[in-house]
């Protein structure tokens, strides 16, 4: 009777320091990366809607890059009116991470978006120990990720690898009747040869000459040569308008010719995903 309470004592004993190791080894598995790892190894890439936009503008877009295995959204940061930053999500050290931007006020300034990108990064940088990244923005986000590039010479922020423009109207946008349909302070930045264009321009000279950068415009239909060549809202010549900014030697343009090159069907077009893939992460 006593050999067997010994035998189940035992017994006993063992299931749990096994137990003891398994746990802790799966604890380490799964554990989130801390900041002692390098995260200079990996180069997280930032989306930044439009005028108007929010989650839907880049959604789909990131679902595609999530099955083609380029990558995978790994943080939402939410950016409200009076610029507090809140993050959803992590960023783990062994992947190719996707952030995603969302400002609450979508209709803002080029110079207040400006300002909240600088407070995102400033967050990635402290909080995250990002040292660099990727920013890709689709029309307005396209100036206000150009725009940070243009005023980050004094904060302490993580390192733009390379620039993404999407149907970004660097040159503004030529439709009167646009601005009588929609509000906010970004319908003054967005007009022809406005303050906040040509300022970008007038500062080329504080753009990183060692980022390259990608503009990407839509024409819907080059053969009407009655019409504009442009998405339906920009124009070829305003969106490749990103090369009165960056040195040429690291300017690059693609030009999309379709029905489905329209301006909001930009970020779900096939050929922009392969071209940004292309120029980011080098797949073909």
């Amino acid at each position: 009777m006593f050999d067997k309470l010994i035998h189940h004592k035992n017994k006993f004993i063992l299931i749990t320091v096994l137990s003891f190791v398994l746990g802790g080894s799966l604890f380490f598995i799964n554990s989130t990366p801390t900041r002692s790892e390098k995260p200079a190894e990996i180069t997280p890439t930032i989306f930044v809607h439009g005028f108007k936009g929010g989650p839907g503008s880049f959604n789909t877009m990131l679902k595609r890059f999530e099955d083609n295995n380029w990558g995978t959204k790994r943080m939402i940061i939410y950016v409200k009116s009076s610029g507090h930053v809140r993050v959803r999500g992590g960023i783990p050290h062994t992947m190719n991470p996707f952030i995603q931007v969302i400002f609450e006020n979508n209709r803002a300034s080029v110079a207040d978006q400006t300002n909240w990108m600088q407070h995102i990064m400033t967050k990635l940088k402290h909080d995250y120990a990002i040292d660099q990244v990727n920013l890709v923005g689709h029309s307005m986000g396209g100036l206000a990720s150009t725009n940070f590039l243009l005023n980050n010479q004094e904060g302490d922020y993580p390192d733009v690898n390379k620039l993404v423009a999407i149907g970004s109207p660097f040159l503004g946008i030529g439709q009167s009747d646009y601005f009588t349909l929609n509000t906010g302070e970004a319908v003054v930045d967005l007009q022809v040869e406005s303050n906040a264009l040509t300022t970008m321009i007038n500062n080329k000279a504080n753009f990183d000459e060692d980022v390259p950068a990608l503009s990407i415009a839509g024409v819907v239909n080059e053969e009407d040569l009655e019409e504009d060549h442009w998405d339906g809202l920009v124009t070829k010549q305003s969106a490749h308008g990103l090369q009165n900014i960056v040195p040429t030697r690291n300017f690059h343009q693609e030009t999309f010719i379709d029905e489905f090159s329209t301006h909001s069907g930009l970020h779900e077009h096939p050929g922009v995903d392969e071209s940004v893939a292309e120029f980011l992460w080098s797949i073909h």
